[in-house]
């Protein structure tokens, strides 16, 4: 259930309608095909497909500060379609050392507001939703609307926030820290494909003792140490969503700016941690899979109302369903509840397409209750929202697990995250 309705009334004003559009520069052209993304869409294997994928991908950048500024930069310079900026702070003079985005006119204006009057200017490809919030339980329901999450938070709260918001959602996280001369940058992801699930709790299974929580107003931070890391962060933004190159899965990079070094540290889930994943996991299954005998259907009765959802599709459970369907052998609805602009970029043959269904509109196209659908998005989240719904209707219906990026990785993409 969302909850803070005063926040989401200040985000919708402040940032218009949520999705990625693909929008003229003002030059003429499809922007992704324009001169402005020319460098990119000439590096090997990225092409108007990688660009395209960026175009259609909503990121939501927490924390606005040292880290987001340089993240919500480069993203916004690269074309990601629509990102989110979440901060509730506002701009102080001492933010100016090292937060890049802000001008000392702007003293005292939310840095959430800021920040996107800055991508509006720098880029109008880019939609752009400004969360002038704190990220709490009450406003976590904000990742929903997103395919990735960029943690530049500055406090252990937010940070175990997120990767615990993140992990409900089966969301990847950017996340990246800064500390006087050091800094520290990686991905976590819980929903990992291949065994390779790995979170903030990984790294720091608990808070620091009594609720220590030192922040640069205590310690200090280098500017440029903040630069660095956070173009290392966007980087990793990137290659997440186009699966190109090896994102920073069960890797951690340090950077020792005074010494002038990097390092790469190996970051694996706990033993006990992945069994008690894996025990919630067998539950979940169990429990969707048990529906009362009352709701029991045969081949001639309706649907039974008020279905659970049914276990998560992995990419080659839905590979062998395609197959069964294209020789008669099974008979299913493959739905895509993304954006048409999504869609056109890369889909699934064989979906039918229901643009926004379960997160801004119930209206779908007509399906036979009669047959099994599965749902799929970009990762999950949506998905499961329209998954809810038809379940609520009767249908017998499964989400995709990971969604078009597990489709993708599973095909053969170059690498896995």
């Amino acid at each position: 259930m969302r909850h803070g309705g005063d926040a989401r009334g200040a985000a919708v004003h402040d940032g218009g309608v949520h999705g990625a559009g693909v929008r003229d520069d003002g030059h003429g052209g499809d922007p992704v095909e324009g001169e402005r993304y020319s460098r990119s869409v000439r590096l090997p294997g990225f092409g108007l497909g990688s660009q395209g994928r960026l175009a259609a991908s909503r990121v939501l950048v927490v924390g606005a500060g040292g880290l987001g500024a340089p993240v919500i930069q480069y993203l916004a310079a690269s074309g990601v379609g629509t990102l989110g900026i979440v901060d509730d702070d506002a701009v102080d003079l001492s933010n100016l050392q090292r937060q890049v985005l802000f001008r000392p006119d702007q003293l005292g204006f939310p840095k959430a507001r800021a920040a996107a009057d800055w991508v509006r200017a720098a880029n109008p490809d880019v939609t752009v939703v400004a969360h002038p919030v704190r990220l709490s339980d009450r406003t976590a329901y904000l990742l929903d609307d997103y395919d990735l999450v960029v943690d530049g938070s500055d406090s252990f709260d937010t940070c175990y926030l997120v990767a615990d918001a993140a992990a409900e959602r089966g969301l990847p996280v950017v996340w990246g820290s800064v500390n006087r001369w050091d800094g520290q940058f990686s991905v976590f992801w819980d929903d990992a494909p291949d065994a390779r699930a790995v979170d903030y709790r990984d790294l720091h299974p608990a808070p620091p003792a009594s609720g220590w929580d030192e922040s640069c107003a205590d310690v200090g931070v280098l500017g440029p140490l903040c630069g660095t890391v956070g173009a290392g962060m966007a980087g990793e933004v990137v290659k997440l969503l186009t699966g190109l190159g090896d994102p920073l899965l069960g890797r951690v990079v340090t950077v020792d700016a005074l010494g002038g070094t990097w390092r790469e540290s190996r970051l694996a889930r706990a033993p006990h941690r992945a069994e008690a994943r894996a025990t919630v996991n067998d539950a979940r299954r169990a429990s969707s899979s048990s529906v009362p005998e009352a709701q029991a259907t045969t081949a001639d009765a309706p649907a039974a109302r008020g279905r659970r959802v049914g276990p998560d599709v992995d990419a080659a459970e839905l590979t062998t369903l395609l197959g069964a369907r294209a020789t008669g052998d099974a008979d299913f609805t493959l739905l895509d509840v993304r954006e048409v602009d999504e869609h056109d970029f890369a889909h699934i043959s064989g979906d039918v397409q229901a643009p926004g269904y379960g997160t801004r509109t119930r209206q779908r196209p007509e399906l036979d209750p009669a047959q099994r659908v599965v749902v799929y998005c970009a990762r999950g989240p949506r998905a499961r929202a329209a998954a809810d719904l038809l379940a609520g209707e009767g249908f017998d219906v499964s989400v995709l697990h990971g969604g078009m990026l597990g489709w993708q990785l599973a095909q053969g993409a170059p690498t896995r995250p």
